[in-house]
């Protein structure tokens, strides 16, 4: 964003309404992203839509690559990056609940959390090569940006620079998505989808041979055994005297009858909502503040480091022969907050690396150990409740010590709020959501969940937009200079995470045995939250589905 703000708004700054839009366009698309393909493949199956949202993600990068104003701003720039970052944003969500749901269904039982906790593991290695490619691809263009800190013009080299830096950066992110199709079109449909939905015992033992190369079993055929937990809840379609055949069961519209029916009797009849409920409230309450102190807001980065930010430091005046003219208030040593364009552009990559990596990689390779004998459910609670203090401990550094000295101790908070938001709720409000939705209903439940914390993402950028605090007869808003404004939202935080705090331990079920262990998908889809209750689930006939040819 810093990047594109150079290029087509500087010296002037960009509009606020379109900067939290653009934003808002990712979260708003991976939201129905999250919902579409989660339904879709709780419908068509985990194999036939996975590789679906790389191909949307790979199209939108190639569109944002080629956005442009037009001849003479003939065409909007924001109108077109709106357009594909929404676009990218349904290719990314859609990634949430397909990549959770397969791993679930593929994974032994003993190792299923910690697989889970390894796949969300990629999203801070993802980030980290992407400031380091930010950080490299600034570095070559160096050279055509200015780097004097009386620089108040970006000239025309200069805007060629970073107009092309920000697109090589963009365009980078491709080359992972399509290496990675190949893989995903190539993974078999899940046993667990094949066996439960479709109904199909012996596609389940050929997708299982498939997978693992060999026979479950020496004669080829798999064990039966006692089931103490009833099967999950499935519902049929037909009506007195109503046959089904085989055309009919396979068209869209009686698959989407089918499906809901099944979906009111597990989470309305058979009271499971408050279990979806549970996961969506802490996943939307975790994500207002995540995606605030997250990767993505640079200027909350730049306000702990109480730098000024890009063209922050200039007073411009219209002048009707040249247009807009811009000098530099107070250059050089006398200013040790200014930042040079190329300066500014740098800093915002590798303070983020300091802060943001450091914490999200370090708390991450923790999870991954953590989660294998400590419930998920405990971690998320103790999670939130750690977040407290840290919310605590970090807005009063920020409302109650100087600007030049609150770096370091707010850095140092910071970067342990990334390490707690790893380490606990971040990682298991993907983890839960995978674990305790039946086979029929876990891609479009996890895809709720998801996408309940885009929209708690969405909130923040409305909030970071809008909200302002008053202390003192001063005003602070996000685009006052200094810490306070940051301060007085850690503060607001507090409460968030207490309600977080409270639903999970109300209506998220415990996925442990008393000894620690995984419990099976089987036993899962049983488990009611706190509120949910103890009764006995209504049991519901389903005719068998087809496979697809």
């Amino acid at each position: 964003m810093p990047m594109i703000k150079l290029v087509y708004y500087y010296p002037q700054k960009m509009p606020s309404g379109e900067e939290t839009l653009l934003r808002c366009a990712t979260l708003i698309g991976a939201m129905v992203g999250q919902l579409a393909f989660g339904f879709l493949a709780d419908i068509y199956g985990r194999r036939k839509m996975y590789g679906f949202e790389l191909y949307v993600m790979i199209i939108a990068i190639i569109g944002i690559v080629m956005s442009s104003s037009g001849a003479d701003g003939s065409m909007s720039i924001f109108g077109w990056l709106f357009a594909w970052r929404f676009i990218m944003g349904i290719g990314i969500g859609g990634d949430y609940p397909l990549s959770a749901t397969i791993t679930a269904e593929f994974a032994p039982t003993r190792h299923r959390a910690r697989m889970l906790a390894t796949v969300f593991y990629m999203q801070p290695v993802g980030y980290l090569l992407a400031t380091l490619v930010t950080l490299g691809v600034t570095r070559q263009h160096r050279a055509n940006i200015p780097a004097d800190l009386a620089a108040a013009v970006c000239d025309e080299p200069c805007i060629h620079a970073v107009d092309r830096s920000w697109r090589i950066i963009i365009g980078v992110g491709a080359i992972p998505a399509v290496i990675a199709v190949f893989f995903r079109r190539s993974i078999p449909e899940s046993p667990l989808y094949t066996a439960d939905v479709i109904n199909q015992l012996e596609g389940a033992i050929e997708d299982m041979i498939q997978y693992h190369g060999e026979t479950p079993h020496r004669n080829g055929t798999i064990r039966q055994r006692t089931m103490r937990i009833p099967p999950i809840p499935m519902i049929d379609n037909r009506r007195a005297g109503e046959t089904v055949n085989d055309d009919k069961v396979e068209k869209f519209s009686y698959r989407w009858i089918t499906y809901w029916r099944s979906f009111n009797a597990h989470f309305f009849t058979n009271s499971f909502g408050w279990n979806l409920l549970g996961v969506s409230l802490a996943w939307c309450l975790l994500d207002t503040s995540f995606y605030a102190l997250g990767s993505s807001s640079s200027t909350v980065v730049t306000s702990i480091f109480n730098a000024i930010p890009i063209g922050g430091n200039l007073d411009c005046a219209e002048v009707a022969e040249h247009g807009l003219e811009c000098i530099v208030l107070d250059p050089g040593h006398r200013n040790p907050n200014a930042q040079s364009l190329y300066g500014a552009l740098f800093a915002n990559s590798w303070r983020s690396l300091i802060v943001v990596c450091a914490g999200s990689l370090s708390g991450g390779l923790g999870m991954i150990f953590l989660i294998r004998s400590h419930s998920p459910k405990l971690i998320q609670i103790w999670g939130f409740l750690f977040l407290i203090l840290i919310f605590l401990t970090a807005g009063l550094l920020l409302l109650l010590v100087p600007g030049d000295h609150v770096t370091i101790p707010v850095t140092i908070v910071y970067f342990l709020a990334q390490l707690v938001f790893e380490m606990g709720p971040n990682f298991t409000t993907f983890i839960l959501p995978a674990e305790i939705f039946p086979t029929r209903h876990r891609a479009f439940g996890h895809g709720i969940a998801a996408a309940s914390g885009k929209l708690g993402a969405a909130i923040f950028q409305v909030f970071f937009q809008f909200v302002r605090f008053h202390n003192g007869g001063v005003t602070y808003g996000s685009a006052t200079k200094g810490t306070k404004w940051l301060g007085f939202t850690a503060l607001c935080f507090i409460p968030t995470m207490l309600v977080g705090a409270l639903v999970t331990w109300l209506f998220v079920p415990e996925t442990r045995t008393g000894s620690g262990e995984n419990q099976t998908l089987d036993v899962l889809e049983t488990l009611h939250g706190r509120l949910g209750g103890d009764r006995d689930m209504e049991l519901l006939d389903f005719p068998p589905v087809p496979p697809d040819p």
